[in-house]
């Protein structure tokens, strides 16, 4: 809850088009396949279950896209990323920038990497982690101003 002691900063990235987009079409493919295979006789209990298994795969990777939030505060960065919830304090990074162009290479197995979009996003590197946590905030110029306010040593070599 914000105070005047302890604002925060709440930011509800919305997915890219080109990300939702891939995803229905992985959904439709499945779906369609799925059909075409249960006409043609090919169809048993097991496809069916394993057409299902990835439909709700699918799914599941839709509702994070869609339950993403950024709230920082005087005490770090909290992201809620579909059932995940964290707070990074601010001493566990180093340094913040803004990382314009395509990063998807960099986001996956390592930690949960809330990125609702796979270019422009918000790089906080971490101090004792091989990984830095990525965000893609509405707006990563914005985002960054609001961390300068509650953490000014990580975006001191930034340009805002």
């Amino acid at each position: 809850m914000p105070d005047s002691t302890n604002p925060k900063y709440v930011d509800h990235p919305a997915p890219s088009a080109s990300l939702v987009f891939l995803l229905y079409l992985t959904l439709g493919v499945v779906l369609v396949a799925g059909s075409e295979a249960f006409r043609a006789g090919e169809g048993s209990l097991f496809f069916v279950a394993t057409a299902a298994f990835v439909v709700l795969v699918v799914c599941f990777y839709f509702w994070p896209l869609y339950a993403t939030y950024y709230t920082l505060s005087a005490e770090g960065l909290t992201v809620r990323y579909g059932p995940w919830h964290r707070l990074y304090p601010w001493s566990e990074f180093e340094v913040a920038y803004w990382q314009r162009g395509l990063f998807a290479s960099r986001i996956g197995w390592p930690s949960i990497t809330p990125c609702v979009r796979l270019t422009d996003g918000v790089l906080l590197r971490r101090k004792n982690k091989w990984f830095g946590l990525y965000l893609t905030p509405n707006d990563p110029r914005a985002f960054l101003r609001k961390v300068a306010e509650f953490a000014p040593d990580l975006t001191k070599e930034a340009i805002l």
